[in-house]
């Protein structure tokens, strides 16, 4: 359950809030700014799909270890069964223009209701984003009606992903970006893991009877580099972009208080592609967005070592009805 919950908080941070077109300051071009009235509401259906490949998969006894052969086998046939398997997680997204200052800051309100496998009712979670009059996001928050998920938000620090937003020279999603048909912007940011990957391990970590020692969780930073085109408007004048991007390497591991990798993973690349299109007024009209990635992974579980390579190939698709 907890992966898919993962999958479903991936998904309430990635849906894209494009934003209208007004002109730059001191300049001819036109940018992307928020220009729709207070209260407008667009609400849109919401798919992710995604597909999991598990492949060189070793089970081995740890160092100093014994385990019966049939065992290990077991656990490896165990493994690499749950490869190939297909997920999809559906559901509504509401954003709603909820407030303009005196200074021209804008509050942003993204409400996202999905169906799980696995959980007994609907997963919601909202998301306040308030920008400045350039676009900067100058403050973000996230809560959901899920324990799980409001213990990943809690721990989470927003403040690191509010910088990482505006490093890139655009405010988030597609805010600032020039609209000349053909021109890219291309932007780097990393991502800070370390609060997340607490977050998603804080029941191991937390454990006094587990055998891990909390103090050598480490993560890198997940660096992402963005290419973002904007294809002219359609013959109904609304606005086309597409994104193309890939992912450098990362990693996240804990020891146990011997000092031996308890688990491991790393991403060794990935790549996103994309197309999104919004109203004239600013607010989205639809998005389709591919992402693969590749990872190894580590685990020791009690006196069994097991590594695979994971390969995960994810579609989020958002529709208005």
């Amino acid at each position: 359950m907890r992966p898919l919950l993962l999958t479903g908080l991936l998904l309430s941070s990635t849906l894209s809030t494009p934003v209208g077109a007004q002109s730059a300051q001191g300049m001819g071009t036109a940018t992307l700014r928020l220009s729709a009235p207070v209260g407008t509401t667009v609400e849109q259906r919401t798919t992710l799909t995604s597909l999991l490949k598990i492949s060189d998969v070793k089970v081995t006894a740890r160092p100093g270890a014994s385990v019966p052969q049939k065992e290990l086998d077991a656990l490896r046939a165990s493994f690499q069964g749950m490869g190939g398997q297909n997920t999809t997680i559906t559901g509504k997204s509401f954003t709603r223009v909820a407030a303009r200052d005196a200074l021209g800051a804008v509050t942003l309100q993204q409400t996202l209701i999905q169906t799980i496998p696995g959980l007994p009712k609907a997963l919601t979670t909202k998301t306040t984003q308030v920008l400045d009059a350039n676009g900067a996001l100058t403050d973000l928050k996230l809560s959901s009606d899920n324990a799980d998920v409001n213990r990943l938000y809690q721990q989470m620090n927003l403040k690191e992903l509010i910088r990482a937003s505006n490093s890139s020279g655009t405010g988030p999603q597609l805010i600032g970006l020039p609209l000349t048909p053909g021109q890219s912007h291309e932007t780097r940011q990393e991502v800070p893991l370390d609060s997340m990957m607490g977050a998603l391990l804080g029941p191991v970590l937390q454990d006094p009877d587990a055998d891990v020692d909390p103090a050598t969780l480490t993560s890198t930073p997940l660096a992402f580099t963005s290419r973002l085109t904007f294809a002219g408007p359609d013959a109904a004048g609304r606005l086309r972009f597409t994104q193309t991007g890939t992912f450098s390497a990362w990693q996240t591991s804990v020891k146990n208080r011997a000092g031996q990798v308890l688990f491991q993973m790393s991403v060794s690349g990935g790549s996103v592609s994309g197309e999104l299109l919004a109203r004239p007024d600013g607010l989205p009209v639809s998005s389709s967005v591919r992402t693969t990635m590749q990872m190894q992974t580590l685990m020791t579980l009690d006196d069994v070592q097991v590594s695979a390579t994971l390969t995960q190939d994810q579609t989020i698709s958002v529709r208005q009805p």
